[in-house]
């Protein structure tokens, strides 16, 4: 989905490394190990995470917290708008509109048909096929093999699945982009067919994942459900709200972000790890799909480049700036507000593995090379060549950030801080925190 995982479809984010009011500090968590083999992880403060409040408060109340989110949405909104506006022009969108056929022909075959598709009953205990005693038994052998999985990643697993979960945010979200949305409900274009598709498609990953949490006992599910609840009500924060250029490059990112995150959880829980097989096939599978998906956003906005180069890296490197947040970065658990909670989450997923920033550094080269940003030279204009030196030179400086920090956590040899989690009966989680 557009996960990710956010959190993981987290990249979680990069600052703002050039312009008005850069951050100055890294906004992403690092991995260390000092010498006396103890696991730091440098994260951001909260000043520093988001270099602005977006906080909301742990009982969803309207609050001056509250407020300074809003407002920071509209602030987002109003920075850069006429830059953003200006892919609104009826050139550009007509562009979108002759692109269609393409679509028909290359993106829509990247879904799969209903009855070609798995289903969550393929993956876990049916008790249709089991019957009640089989249902009984194989519920015995999840829950035994789930005894095994750590803490930290089935942390990781709950905000993979609430990201997916939260997908009435998601359609809602491409059905604001112009010329490519849905505006009936029933469109036969092929734009409008893709986001449906898609979005059926992606329904199934929050079911498998909460039915697999469910059968396996190892979660408080009423809070992992409350928070679910909080997070679709809160919504996602967007950048350029209207404009497929940036849209669909968001897209793209989460959508690799999210397999990674999911890929790598399944590893972490496979044979090699935690041994249990039937959530690292789901896992697997889930991250499978999400790979398909990341193929098609990726078609599309190569497409971009191809037709328009200039307004491609311009929008590449304006999504970039503002940082690829996850879209659970409004997640909280009740207690904290979402921005202290999200850092939190950030820091565990660092830790255990499952989405780090080497992975959101390593997303941006993919897409780097992938649309061909280097190479760009005919057609741009001077904002184009500046977004595309800014991009090629953005990994390089995110490195730069990992190491800083990872030299900051071994020289503090801060310890770790036990964080209570409610989503596992507030068992807590030790994490290096700044």
């Amino acid at each position: 989905m557009i996960m990710a995982s956010a959190f993981y479809k987290f990249g979680y984010q990069s600052c703002k490394l050039s312009g008005p009011g850069a951050c100055k500090q890294p906004t992403a968590t690092a991995a260390a190990s000092g010498g006396n083999g103890v696991h730091a992880l440098a994260t951001i403060t909260r000043r520093n995470w988001r270099c602005r409040n977006m906080a909301t408060t742990a009982s969803g109340t309207t609050t001056m917290a509250v407020a300074g989110r809003r407002r920071e949405k509209k602030d987002d909104v109003v920075e850069g708008e006429d830059e953003w506006r200006s892919y609104l022009a009826p050139e550009r969108l007509e562009m979108l509109r002759q692109m269609e056929p393409w679509v028909e022909e290359h993106v829509l075959p990247l879904l799969k048909p209903v009855e070609a598709s798995w289903q969550p009953s393929d993956l876990l205990p049916d008790p249709a096929n089991l019957g009640s005693d089989g249902f009984h038994a194989a519920c015995l052998e999840l829950r035994a093999a789930a005894a095994g999985v750590p803490d930290d990643l089935l942390v990781c697993l709950v905000a993979n699945m609430i990201t997916e979960e939260a997908l009435p945010s998601y359609p809602s979200g491409l059905n604001r982009l112009e010329v490519v949305r849905d505006a009936t409900g029933a469109d036969a274009t092929a734009w409008a067919r893709w986001i449906r598709g898609w979005s059926a498609e992606e329904n199934r990953h929050g079911d498998v994942l909460n039915r697999y949490m469910h059968l396996s006992g190892r979660f408080h599910m009423r809070e992992v459900e409350r928070t679910v609840q909080r997070l679709i009500r809160d919504g996602v924060i967007v950048h350029a709200p209207a404009s497929p250029f940036h849209g669909f490059v968001y897209v793209a990112f989460q959508e690799r972000a999210t397999a990674i995150a999911h890929g790598n959880t399944a590893r972490l829980v496979g044979a090699r790890g935690a041994g249990d097989a039937a959530l690292a096939r789901i896992c697997g599978t889930v991250a499978a799909d999400e790979k398909r998906h990341e193929a098609a956003y990726t078609r599309v906005v190569g497409k971009f480049f191809e037709a328009d180069p200039d307004a491609a890296v311009r929008a590449m490197a304006y999504m970039m700036r503002r940082r690829i947040d996850m879209p659970t970065v409004l997640i909280n658990d009740g207690r904290h507000s979402s921005g202290d909670f999200y850092a939190r989450f950030v820091a565990i997923a660092q830790q255990a593995g499952t989405y780090t920033v080497s992975d959101y550094r390593a997303i941006l080269e993919h897409f780097i090379r992938q649309w061909g940003v280097e190479e760009l030279a005919a057609g741009l204009t001077g904002e184009g060549r500046r977004a595309r030196d800014y991009l090629c030179a953005l990994p390089h400086k995110i490195k730069r950030m990992e190491e800083k920090a990872h030299d900051r956590a071994v020289k503090a040899q801060k310890k770790p801080t036990p964080i209570p989690i409610n989503w596992i009966f507030d068992r807590t989680i030790p994490v290096i925190l700044p």
